[in-house]
């Protein structure tokens, strides 16, 4: 269970951990179980954990690594000891599965049963779309298809009606009241795509991506330099000894200091307090807003007790005006605005990329 030499020690990881919660935050670990590095020790005392061939050779996964054998009893007791060691002995507060879709659903049952007898509040993250997974398993699940939708309305010409469909669809596979994370960057796309969103749709994009995920439900991810408006093509396979063609975030005063960054650090925090302290972005319902530019215009309410904030953002690179059915009180509270004048209590001007949250 112990640390690669590589990335420190048990006690550097004790001491990031009792930071966290001195902070405020909690810290949860990635935890990869459904493969295996080759040169793994545990694989040489026990190559059974591994699948194998007929002649004894390790069976490779999708990503070219051994595939654990979970038919293998011994295999899920070394695993579910692995977590409640982290949890009880180095006190992390829970897990991010790596592609738990791909291990069995049972197994997390039971993960989830010993960690949570040790910390009634671990945590518990599916880096996966399988809605079943929310019933018993996990606390929330990944967005892959709401960051893809996205990404294609912002750079691909997909329409908007195609984005809320595919929210349509999640709703109704997903346990009431469910978390998905919202992102449009993870560790996979910084690489996989063309260039940072950064870079892509501009600091200004980007920042309405930010409002739009912080107010749709679900939860918001914030990936590495995201609160720092950064461009670095970062990489989860390089590391500052080991940097190869990848970048890293700069955190010297310079880079946080340019107007970019200061305007996202202000951003983030403004949405960081708002959902702190306005229940409607935990218990609201989402409703779309009928508008005129429905394929075109992103727009819903968060609605709770009677009580709305409302959002209304354009992803596109170029300016509209959309008419909002049932309108907006001009009197009500703008929480965040960018590029958006409104006109009327219906009529909206949005410049490129221009979003506004407003509550009553």
């Amino acid at each position: 269970f112990f640390i690669d030499e590589e990335y420190g020690t048990m006690e550097d990881l004790r001491e990031c951990v009792c930071e966290c919660h001195r902070l405020g935050m909690r810290l949860l670990l990635d935890l990869v179980y459904f493969h295996i590095g080759p040169n793994a020790n545990i694989l040489r005392t026990h190559p059974e954990f591994a699948r194998q061939d007929e002649d004894g050779n390790f069976i490779n996964g999708p990503w070219h690594f051994p595939q654990f054998d979970f038919n293998h009893q011994g295999l899920r007791e070394y695993l579910w000891c692995n977590m409640v060691y982290y949890v009880s002995v180095l006190d992390v507060d829970g897990f991010r599965c790596d592609v738990a879709d791909m291990v069995p659903l049972d197994f997390w049952y039971e993960a989830r049963r010993r960690i949570t007898a040790v910390k009634p509040d671990a945590v518990l993250i599916n880096e996966g779309s399988d809605g079943r997974s929310l019933y018993a398993a996990f606390d929330a699940i990944y967005g892959f298809s709401w960051h893809s939708h996205l990404y294609n309305v912002l750079f691909n010409g997909e329409k908007v009606t195609d984005l809320r469909a595919d929210w349509d669809k999640f709703r109704r596979e997903c346990p009431s009241g469910s978390f998905v994370l919202r992102d449009l960057e993870n560790h996979d796309t910084v690489t996989d795509w063309p260039d940072r969103i950064e870079n892509m749709a501009g600091h200004r994009g980007m920042d309405m991506v930010f409002a739009l995920n912080y107010t749709v439900d679900g939860l918001p991810m914030v990936y590495c330099g995201n609160e720092l408006a950064d461009t670095a093509r970062v990489n989860m396979f390089a590391n500052r000894f080991y940097p190869g063609k990848y970048e890293f975030t700069s955190r010297d005063d310079d880079a946080k200091n340019t107007p970019d960054s200061l305007r996202r650090q202000s951003l983030v925090k403004k949405l960081n307090d708002f959902r702190k302290e306005d229940i409607r972005l935990v218990y609201g319902k989402t409703e779309w807003l009928d508008t005129d530019r429905p394929d075109d215009i992103i727009a819903f309410s968060r609605t709770y007790e009677g009580k709305n904030i409302w959002f209304i953002g354009n992803p596109k690179n170029e300016p509209c005006t959309v008419n909002i059915s049932g309108g907006i009180s001009m009197d009500a509270e703008k929480v965040a605005v960018s590029g958006v004048e409104q006109k009327k209590e219906n009529l909206f001007e949005l410049e490129p990329y221009g979003f506004i949250i407003v509550r009553d």
